[in-house]
This record gives C-alpha cells, structure tokens and sequence, in this order.
C-alpha cells in the first residue's frame, strides 16, 4: 500500500499545477487546447469476450496536462493525425471509419470499451510477443492469439484495461515511444511484465517505509487480521447477510475493502470475548509446521471434448438406470470435458442427485409426480398470504422483497430473461419464493438467484429447476449461514494451500494484510459466477459437482488463478485495495479450461507429495481417503 500514497501524492501536485495553469475557472469562458497525437497504432483490436472483437486505434496524445495513451473503437475513432483540436472538456470530436476488409466486429455499442489514461497513472504492463507467447501467457489465451502482440495495462489502483491484440503491427514502434516518456524495466521473475519506474515515488515509499518499520505505524493500524482464525464469527449475522454479502458482490472495491476491514474487527472483538482457540481438526496445540516444500514438477493437462447425448446414453442400461460399476467412468469423463448443452437438461439431474443413477426411467417419472404435488403445495403456502398477514409477518416480507429485487437484475443480459413482463422472471421469482417455504430458516440471501437463473434456463421446467436447486442449496447453503463461517473456513484453507504451491505469494499477502483472503470472497460465495460467462460457469459447476478428482477443487481453481496473477501482483506492490481491483478485473478475462487445466495439474502435484503434506491439508481434499465413485 506504500507506493500508492506517493503516487497520490505525486497526483495532488500535478492536480494543483493544471489549476495553476488554467487560472480562473469560476467565469465561463472559450478556450482552445492544442494537442499532438505524438503515435497512432492502426489495426489494435479489443478482445471485449470470446470470440468478439473490436477493431480501433491506439495513440499516444501530448496534452498540457500531461501525455495520455487512448485506444478509440473503429466506430469512435477519428480519421486524424498529427495536431488536433479539443474542445473546453479535452475531448476530440469523432469521425466514423470503416473497419479493415475482412474484419468482422462487434455489432454492440462500441463508445464504452473506449478507454483513455494519464501515463503517470500506470502501474505496468504485459507485452506478450509472438516469438514468446505460449498458450496460457496471457490471461489463458489460446494458441491462436499467439500470432500477434497483446499488451494489457495496468494502473497503480488495480484496475487493468481490456487486452489489446497488435493485428497490423510489430508493437516496437509503441514500447520505443513509451520509452520517451515512461522509464521501463522489465520483470525479472515475469518476462513478459514490464515494470513502469518512478523513481521519486520509490524514493518517498522507502521514506515511508523507513518510519514504519521504527514506528510500526501500520501494523499498530491493522493488526494481524490472520491470528483471529474463526473464533468471533458468532458475531456476525444479519451484518454479514445484510451488508458484507451485498457489498462484496455489488459494491465498488472502496466499499468492499471497508466491509471486509469491518468483518476483521467483528473478529478481533470475537477473539477477546472468546479466549478458547480453535484447531484444525481438533488437533489441539501440535500445529504441524509448514516449511517451502518442493513439490513435484506439473503436468501437462489437456482436456478433452464435451459429453455428447450419444456417449451419455451410452452409459446407460436399457431401463434408463447407470452401471454402478461405470460410475467413476461417467464422471471422470464430465470432469476431463463437460457436457454438451443438449446434454445438460438431463445430466443435471444425476449430477445433483434429483434422480438416482441407480434409478430407472418409469421409476423416476413416478416420484416425479410426487415433486411436483409438494412442489405446488409449498407454492401455494406463500402465494395464500394476503398483504394484510405479510403486514404482520416481517421476516415473509422482508425475504419476499429481497426476491424480488434480485429476480429483476439476475442475468437479464441473456435473453432467457430479457424484456418487461418476462415469464422466466416470474418462474424464477416463484422458485425462490417456494424455497423459502421449503428452508424457512435459511430463506433468500442475496446470491442464492446466481445460483437459481442457470438450474432454470437448462431445465426449462419450475417444477425440475426447483428441486435440482434444492440439491444444489444443499452443495452450497453453508455459503449463505448467518455466522459466514463456512466462507472463513475456505479462506484459510485456500490460504493453507497457497502456502504450499505458492509460498512467495502467500507471504506477501500476509506483508499486506490480505493473508485472510477475503477478496476471494465472490468466487467462493457464487462459484465464481459473476467472473464467467453464462455458459462457462454452466461448464464450471458441472465439473465440481462430480467431486473429480478430489473434494473442494473449487479451492485449487482459486489457487491456480492466484498462482498465476503472482507476478503482476507483486511487482505492482499492490495492497488490499488494489488485489480488490485486480481480482475483480480479471472477471469475463479467464480462460475456463486453461484454468481448469492449471488445477488439476496442481492437484498432481500435490496427490504425489502425499507423504510431505500437513494432515489437514489431505484433509481439505480428502487425499486421505478412498476416492469415491
């Protein structure tokens, strides 16, 4: 965190320069700024999703208030060089141009992935060329991107920018001029980082760091978030439901970094009433001591092909019931590949256990039945409430209000739930509803509808979607518990192994008061989620439900993601604020089976250092067990 209070320093100064130079603002009056476009890049195209792109330009603007790198879409892009001229607001007045022969582009409203930055705003950047570029370099990207550069930017906040793709040019002219104005080092540990220097902020950050370390100014301020383990969770309930969940999901990372700095002194004041440790396992006070281990190299993952409807029902017995003896094959298959979307509608409902794998058709159709009627029971419970009982009935009203906000903004970028009045809304509306009968004590907490909007488009039936969501709240409702302590559990178990594959990372992250793993939160909570699309997060949920090839795999995706965000972590110095930032960014820019891939190698490596592993480690993924079916 020290090297962004010089920074902002830094940034106060030159605020208060250009309102020097701008002299008085209150009175209205015209003027005219003259600008150079000192570089411009043809041909840079946006990856904004998979398989969509949008082509622009990218340049380098000398402004009196400091020298600015825009990349402008080819649909916001002026056909200009040289000297132009803003306006009052310094914004350019945009020309359309055609996109190059050949290109497809993205149809969407280009003008919001525009993107404009002050040079002293940057952090670093990655510059992946193609002689280097090998497949996962850059954020997973496929062995196709390696045909060209792509650099992404990162700023001193955390935030990064959409990746940029050099389609018609070598980028040596770009990094040659940014070298006129930026001094750069290149990442020692990470070749493809490349560092942006300031020396008068290190300078002032070792100042700083000088007077810490005397005074131990910061580590008075924050304490040791890790120490308090989970003792004071008992303390926390409807705060967590109320604002810790809402905030990490929805709020900015300001607001997040406050909540989760709120959840840390419920902690502490948890620990001082409670002075009873809590151990692993029960393993009372011989802690296993955790030393850099050397684990085994990583494989080399490949994964395999969805499951097509011919090659599930392949698996199947005349009747409709699974060879037992098959079972591991059926899901060893879904883990290595997924399935095909046709596929999921019925597979779905082994996955969760909606229907036993032993069980036949005929079978199933007659419990069938039998759902449904309690399913239309439980409905119509909530549905005969009149407004006059839900007057009386606060905690009724309260959860059917929290409902009904979320169905309203739960995917509604696809277009199963898309537009005024919508049926699929409603039925997700009574979905949730109904389980509020059905679990009255844990009701709806915000978050529950991510899960929910995927079970309902795939099963396209109420009654189905309703009790496979029933067997998925059973997977995950501990996520959801008023004290959060399943969520703090996961925390200090992904801190556990991040400690093993990554020692570097973890002891960093304890320097920086992050060791709690908190800005992890989101991905544990929804299942990752809100960082995948609609279908990869239908491929991811699918893979972990078949419990392959360990338990909580979740956990080692979390790790392979953090293992590979190392560097650029690191190097940047970021602090809790900034992690929050870049975690956050990397949403809809993961890569699923690379990521996939990444982990499963991880869990090799750690299946084949057995012997060496604390116990409760083979416990958080059960390697200490007999693997099951």
């Amino acid at each position: 965190m020290i090297p962004i209070l010089a920074y902002r320093y830094v940034k106060k100064k030159q605020e208060a320069s250009r309102l020097r130079m701008e002299g008085d603002t209150s009175a209205p009056r015209a003027r005219a700024v003259f600008e150079n476009v000192a570089l411009k890049v043809s041909g840079v195209c946006a990856r904004v999703a998979e398989g969509d792109e949008i082509y622009g330009h990218l340049q380098v603007v000398e402004r009196p208030m400091g020298v600015f790198l825009e990349w402008i879409p080819i649909d916001d892009s002026p056909d200009t060089s040289g000297w132009v001229l803003a306006d009052e607001n310094d914004e350019n007045s945009l020309l359309g141009t055609s996109p190059p022969s050949g290109i497809k582009t993205s149809p969407r409203n280009f003008a919001r992935h525009r993107f404009s930055f002050d040079l002293n705003d940057l952090s670093s950047f990655k510059s992946v060329q193609p002689a280097r570029a090998g497949v996962g370099d850059f954020f997973g990207q496929s062995s196709s991107d390696n045909v060209c550069p792509v650099f992404t930017f990162f700023m001193k906040d955390g935030s990064s920018h959409t990746p940029l793709y050099f389609r018609q040019s070598d980028g040596n002219e770009f990094l040659a001029c940014m070298q006129n104005y930026l001094k750069l080092r290149r990442s020692r540990k990470e070749p493809n980082l490349v560092l942006v220097i300031n020396e008068k902020a290190d300078i002032l950050a070792q100042s700083v760091h000088a007077l810490d370390n005397n005074g131990d100014i910061l580590s008075r301020f924050m304490g040791n978030p890790y120490a308090t383990a989970m003792t004071g969770l008992g303390k926390i309930t409807a705060f967590m439901q109320d604002q810790v969940i809402p905030a990490l999901l929805d709020s900015d990372e300001v607001s997040m970094e406050e909540q989760i700095r709120a959840m840390r002194e419920l902690h502490e004041k948890g620990e001082e009433s409670n002075p009873l440790r809590v151990y692993r396992d029960g393993e009372q006070s011989d802690f296993e001591m955790v030393t850099q281990l050397e684990l085994p190299p990583r494989p080399e993952i490949f994964r395999e092909a969805p499951i097509s409807k011919k090659v599930w029902d392949s698996f199947k017995n005349n009747h409709g019931s699974f060879d037992q003896r098959a079972l591991h094959l059926v899901k060893m298959s879904v883990f290595r590949g997924g399935l095909e979307p046709e596929v999921r509608k019925e597979a779905w409902k082994y996955l969760l256990g909606y229907i036993s794998w032993n069980e036949s058709h005929d079978e199933h159709l007659q419990k069938r039945a039998q759902y449904e009627k309690e399913y239309y029971r439980m409905k119509g419970q909530w549905m005969s409430i009149s407004e006059e009982q839900e007057s009386r009935f606060l905690t009724f009203a309260n959860r059917k209000s929290l409902v009904e906000k979320d169905v309203t903004r739960t995917d509604r970028h696809m277009k199963y739930f898309t537009g005024e009045g919508n049926a699929n809304i409603a039925r997700l509306h009574d979905v949730l509803m109904t389980y509020c009968m059905y679990n009255f004590d844990l009701g709806y907490v915000q978050g529950m509808s991510d899960f929910c909007a995927p079970v309902l488009f795939v099963m396209e039936d109420e009654v189905d979607a309703f009790w496979c969501f029933v067997r998925l709240m059973d997977i995950v409702h501990s996520n959801f518990a008023e004290d959060q302590l399943s969520i703090k559990q996961q925390c200090n178990q992904l801190h556990d192994l991040v400690m093993i594959v990554n020692p570097k990372l973890c002891n960093y992250l304890e320097a920086h008061q992050s060791d709690d793993m908190y800005f992890c939160f989101r991905w544990l909570l929804v299942w990752f989620k809100r960082e995948f699309s609609f279908e990869d997060a239908s491929k991811l949920w699918e893979v972990l439900w078949t419990n392959q090839p360990c338990a909580n795999f979740l956990l080692l995706i979390c790790v392979a993601i953090l293992d590979r965000e190392t560097e650029v972590i690191i190097e940047n110095g970021f602090g809790l604020t900034e992690i929050l930032k870049h975690v956050n960014d990397l949403s809809m820019h993961l890569k699923l089976d690379e990521l996939l891939s990444a982990a499963e190698a991880i869990f090799h490596q750690l299946s084949a250092s057995q012997d060496k592993l604390p116990k409760y480690v083979l416990d958080y993924l059960k390697l200490n067990q007999p693997a099951n079916a």
